[in-house]
């Protein structure tokens, strides 16, 4: 169910190293809500939703002002919610997986049929990262479920670096803003996917990912 009645953002201070308990609670029950929450990645400040409510991700391409056909990255925990999303894991993949997650590295999959709709857009693929920081690991966790994660910025602006830059464009568009301090600006996550005749570089970012793997 959609959360309703909120005017502005929630903001709860958080530490990205060692994050506490009673904020990640609130932050896995906003998201059990339907509500869309930011937090500081180990890329930028990113959005997130879960992926299985509709309402949900609608109010995430509303935001993002994201055609409908475009589909969103996920982020999961382990391997083991990946294998619930794919259609197939290749041995191309698992190479790629192996050598790079936990980390910025997304993969494209097929997606399996479990995956709603709504999330892929027109495409029945699903772009997948399992992240390697405390924090964003401790939300999965607490969240104990995928979630869509698009960067905190609108079209035209760099991905948020800061909890201010973030309430700059969606203070009334999210439900609670986890505060971690300013982080370094940083390329965000590079996304391969995996061809007959090799690699696909859709974006290119912090990993420099070899074709050797492939």
């Amino acid at each position: 169910m959609q959360l309703k009645g909120r005017v502005k953002a929630r903001v709860l201070k958080v530490r990205r190293d060692l994050p506490q308990w009673d904020v990640l609670t609130v932050a896995a029950r906003t998201i059990e809500r339907g509500g869309v929450i930011a937090f500081p990645t180990d890329t930028t400040y990113g959005l997130a939703a879960s992926i299985w409510c509709e309402a949900a991700i609608a109010r995430l391409r509303k935001l993002k002002r994201r055609d409908p056909e475009k589909s969103f990255v996920v982020i999961a925990a382990d391997t083991d919610a990946v294998e619930e999303l794919a259609a197939r894991i290749s041995p191309a993949h698992r190479r790629l997986m192996e050598a790079y997650w936990p980390g910025p590295l997304t993969i494209v999959f097929q997606a399996s049929r479990s995956v709603p709709a709504y999330l892929l857009g027109g495409s029945r693929t699903i772009a997948i990262r399992v992240p390697g920081d405390t924090l964003t690991q401790s939300i999965l966790r607490a969240c104990g479920q995928p979630l869509a994660a698009p960067s905190a910025n609108l079209r035209g602006r760099a991905p948020a670096v800061s909890a201010r830059e973030v309430l700059r464009d969606f203070a009334a568009g999210v439900d609670l803003v986890l505060d971690g301090g300013r982080l370094e600006p940083a390329l965000p996550s590079t996304i391969v996917a995996v061809k007959r005749r090799g690699l696909e570089i859709l974006r290119r970012g912090q990993v420099l990912v070899g074709e050797a793997l492939i």
